[in-house]
Protein backbone atom coordinates (compact mmCIF):
# COMPACT_ATOMS: atom_id res chain seq x y z
CA UNK A 1 0.00 0.00 0.00
CA UNK A 2 1.25 3.69 -0.88
CA UNK A 3 2.82 5.28 2.15
CA UNK A 4 3.20 9.36 0.92
CA UNK A 5 4.77 10.82 -2.32
CA UNK A 6 4.30 14.41 -2.90
CA UNK A 7 3.35 15.31 -6.77
CA UNK A 8 3.03 18.19 -9.09
CA UNK A 9 -0.05 19.18 -11.21
CA UNK A 10 -0.62 21.54 -13.77
CA UNK A 11 -2.19 24.54 -12.43
CA UNK A 12 -2.52 26.47 -15.87
CA UNK A 13 -5.33 23.79 -16.42
CA UNK A 14 -6.73 23.39 -12.81
CA UNK A 15 -5.96 27.11 -11.12
CA UNK A 16 -7.77 26.01 -7.78
CA UNK A 17 -5.93 28.82 -5.94
CA UNK A 18 -7.50 31.44 -8.13
CA UNK A 19 -10.99 29.39 -8.06
CA UNK A 20 -11.42 29.80 -4.79
CA UNK A 21 -9.97 33.38 -4.37
CA UNK A 22 -12.67 34.62 -6.60
CA UNK A 23 -15.66 32.50 -5.06
CA UNK A 24 -14.37 33.91 -1.17
CA UNK A 25 -13.59 37.25 -2.99
CA UNK A 26 -10.52 37.51 -1.08
CA UNK A 27 -7.47 38.24 -3.43
CA UNK A 28 -4.46 36.35 -1.55
CA UNK A 29 -5.86 33.25 0.49
CA UNK A 30 -2.46 33.25 2.45
CA UNK A 31 -3.49 36.77 3.62
CA UNK A 32 -6.88 35.74 4.48
CA UNK A 33 -6.28 36.34 8.06
CA UNK A 34 -6.19 40.30 7.39
CA UNK A 35 -9.97 40.24 5.57
CA UNK A 36 -11.45 38.31 8.34
CA UNK A 37 -12.55 38.01 12.06
CA UNK A 38 -11.62 34.79 13.02
CA UNK A 39 -13.93 32.67 15.19
CA UNK A 40 -12.72 31.01 18.65
CA UNK A 41 -10.92 27.68 17.55
CA UNK A 42 -12.18 24.40 18.62
CA UNK A 43 -9.38 22.69 20.07
CA UNK A 44 -8.41 18.73 18.35
CA UNK A 45 -10.33 18.77 14.85
CA UNK A 46 -11.05 22.23 14.34
CA UNK A 47 -14.62 23.50 13.52
CA UNK A 48 -16.07 22.62 10.13
CA UNK A 49 -19.10 24.81 10.63
CA UNK A 50 -16.95 27.50 11.26
CA UNK A 51 -17.99 30.68 9.09
CA UNK A 52 -14.74 30.45 6.99
CA UNK A 53 -15.33 27.16 6.11
CA UNK A 54 -18.29 27.82 5.18
CA UNK A 55 -17.41 30.17 2.65
CA UNK A 56 -15.29 27.67 0.93
CA UNK A 57 -17.93 24.75 1.29
CA UNK A 58 -19.73 27.29 -1.06
CA UNK A 59 -17.24 27.67 -3.60
CA UNK A 60 -19.83 27.12 -6.38
CA UNK A 61 -19.79 25.16 -9.45
CA UNK A 62 -16.46 26.94 -10.95
CA UNK A 63 -14.26 25.02 -8.24
CA UNK A 64 -16.85 21.89 -8.61
CA UNK A 65 -16.01 21.43 -12.57
CA UNK A 66 -11.66 22.25 -11.43
CA UNK A 67 -12.40 19.46 -9.12
CA UNK A 68 -14.63 16.66 -11.14
CA UNK A 69 -11.96 17.53 -14.45
CA UNK A 70 -8.82 16.76 -11.78
CA UNK A 71 -10.22 14.06 -10.69
CA UNK A 72 -11.35 11.88 -14.15
CA UNK A 73 -8.33 13.12 -15.61
CA UNK A 74 -4.90 13.62 -13.27
CA UNK A 75 -5.76 11.91 -10.46
CA UNK A 76 -7.44 8.48 -12.60
CA UNK A 77 -4.15 8.67 -14.41
CA UNK A 78 -1.73 9.13 -11.44
CA UNK A 79 -4.08 6.24 -9.66
CA UNK A 80 -3.34 3.85 -12.97
CA UNK A 81 -6.78 3.00 -13.46
CA UNK A 82 -10.62 4.15 -13.10
CA UNK A 83 -11.36 5.49 -9.16
CA UNK A 84 -14.58 6.29 -7.05
CA UNK A 85 -13.62 9.47 -5.20
CA UNK A 86 -15.36 11.62 -2.61
CA UNK A 87 -18.47 13.48 -3.54
CA UNK A 88 -17.42 16.57 -1.27
CA UNK A 89 -14.29 16.95 -0.51
CA UNK A 90 -12.90 18.54 3.07
CA UNK A 91 -11.92 22.14 3.80
CA UNK A 92 -9.25 23.02 5.74
CA UNK A 93 -8.17 26.48 7.04
CA UNK A 94 -5.18 27.37 9.48
CA UNK A 95 -4.74 30.75 10.35
CA UNK A 96 -1.81 32.19 12.31
CA UNK A 97 -1.43 31.14 15.60
CA UNK A 98 -3.49 28.41 15.06
CA UNK A 99 -3.49 24.34 15.12
CA UNK A 100 -6.69 23.42 12.46
CA UNK A 101 -6.51 19.91 12.83
CA UNK A 102 -4.19 19.44 15.47
CA UNK A 103 -4.77 16.12 17.07
CA UNK A 104 -2.52 13.54 15.55
CA UNK A 105 -5.18 10.72 13.96
CA UNK A 106 -5.04 7.78 11.78
CA UNK A 107 -8.23 8.35 9.97
CA UNK A 108 -9.68 4.76 10.72
CA UNK A 109 -10.75 5.92 13.96
CA UNK A 110 -13.26 7.49 12.42
CA UNK A 111 -14.08 4.69 9.88
CA UNK A 112 -12.09 5.24 7.01
CA UNK A 113 -10.39 2.02 5.31
CA UNK A 114 -7.28 1.09 3.88
CA UNK A 115 -8.64 0.64 0.17
CA UNK A 116 -8.95 4.82 0.38
CA UNK A 117 -6.33 6.74 -0.81
CA UNK A 118 -5.89 10.41 -0.10
CA UNK A 119 -5.36 13.65 -1.94
CA UNK A 120 -4.37 16.51 0.21
CA UNK A 121 -4.16 20.08 -2.22
CA UNK A 122 -2.76 23.21 -0.12
CA UNK A 123 -3.78 26.51 -2.31
CA UNK A 124 -1.06 28.37 -0.56
CA UNK A 125 2.91 27.77 -0.40
CA UNK A 126 3.12 25.72 2.88
CA UNK A 127 6.54 25.21 5.04
CA UNK A 128 7.39 23.67 7.90
CA UNK A 129 5.23 26.00 10.37
CA UNK A 130 2.14 26.07 8.77
CA UNK A 131 1.77 22.44 6.57
CA UNK A 132 0.79 18.84 8.02
CA UNK A 133 3.22 17.10 9.12
CA UNK A 134 2.66 12.71 8.54
CA UNK A 135 5.12 10.26 10.04
CA UNK A 136 6.88 8.07 7.12
CA UNK A 137 5.39 4.56 8.28
CA UNK A 138 2.49 3.03 10.36
CA UNK A 139 3.59 3.23 14.19
CA UNK A 140 6.93 5.18 13.68
CA UNK A 141 5.91 7.99 14.96
CA UNK A 142 8.51 10.29 13.15
CA UNK A 143 6.48 13.05 12.23
CA UNK A 144 7.86 14.96 9.27
CA UNK A 145 6.37 18.33 7.80
CA UNK A 146 4.89 18.26 3.73
CA UNK A 147 6.85 21.15 2.78
CA UNK A 148 5.89 22.29 -0.96
CA UNK A 149 4.83 24.99 -3.09
CA UNK A 150 1.63 25.76 -4.83
CA UNK A 151 0.99 23.39 -7.32
CA UNK A 152 2.00 20.02 -5.87
CA UNK A 153 -0.16 17.95 -3.25
CA UNK A 154 0.74 15.13 -0.82
CA UNK A 155 -0.56 11.56 -2.05
CA UNK A 156 -0.85 9.22 1.42
CA UNK A 157 -2.18 6.28 3.28
CA UNK A 158 -4.74 8.58 6.01
CA UNK A 159 -6.27 5.84 7.02
CA UNK A 160 -3.09 4.01 8.40
CA UNK A 161 -0.57 6.61 9.11
CA UNK A 162 -0.53 9.35 11.57
CA UNK A 163 -0.93 12.79 10.91
CA UNK A 164 -1.88 16.45 12.33
CA UNK A 165 -1.16 19.80 12.33
CA UNK A 166 1.49 22.10 14.85
CA UNK A 167 0.31 25.57 15.49
CA UNK A 168 1.21 27.67 12.55
CA UNK A 169 4.03 30.04 13.49
CA UNK A 170 4.30 32.08 10.28
CA UNK A 171 2.30 35.24 9.05
CA UNK A 172 0.61 32.97 6.18
CA UNK A 173 -2.74 31.49 6.46
CA UNK A 174 -2.63 27.80 4.83
CA UNK A 175 -5.90 27.07 2.86
CA UNK A 176 -6.17 23.46 1.63
CA UNK A 177 -8.83 21.15 0.29
CA UNK A 178 -8.52 17.40 0.54
CA UNK A 179 -10.62 14.48 -0.75
CA UNK A 180 -10.06 10.23 -0.74
CA UNK A 181 -10.74 7.95 -3.95
CA UNK A 182 -10.91 4.32 -4.10
CA UNK A 183 -9.59 2.44 -7.14
CA UNK A 184 -12.23 0.77 -9.08
CA UNK A 185 -10.72 -2.61 -8.59
CA UNK A 186 -11.08 -3.01 -4.98
CA UNK A 187 -13.98 -1.03 -4.26
CA UNK A 188 -17.03 -2.24 -3.05
CA UNK A 189 -20.27 -1.26 -2.01
CA UNK A 190 -19.79 -1.98 1.22
CA UNK A 191 -17.25 0.26 2.07
CA UNK A 192 -20.07 3.05 1.80
CA UNK A 193 -19.47 2.77 5.33
CA UNK A 194 -20.63 6.58 7.20
CA UNK A 195 -17.38 8.66 6.80
CA UNK A 196 -18.22 11.98 7.81
CA UNK A 197 -16.58 14.89 5.45
CA UNK A 198 -18.30 17.70 7.88
CA UNK A 199 -21.00 19.01 6.22
CA UNK A 200 -22.98 16.48 4.47
CA UNK A 201 -23.27 13.65 6.11
CA UNK A 202 -21.72 10.31 5.15
CA UNK A 203 -19.48 10.40 2.31
CA UNK A 204 -20.67 9.70 -1.08
CA UNK A 205 -18.33 8.17 -3.67
CA UNK A 206 -18.71 8.88 -7.36
CA UNK A 207 -17.64 7.27 -10.47
CA UNK A 208 -14.67 9.21 -12.24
Amino acid sequence: MLNKLIVGYDTTAFDFARAVSSAVGVPDLARWHEWCTPEEETPGFGNQASELHQRLYDTGPAFEDLYRRFVATTVTELVGEPVRYQNVPNWRIQLPGRHGVGSYHQDRMGGHNSAEITFWVPLTDVTEENTLWVESAEGRGDYRPAVMPYGRMLVFDSADLMHGNVRNGSERTRVSFDFRVIPESVYDTGLNTPHHTGIDGPLQWLAA
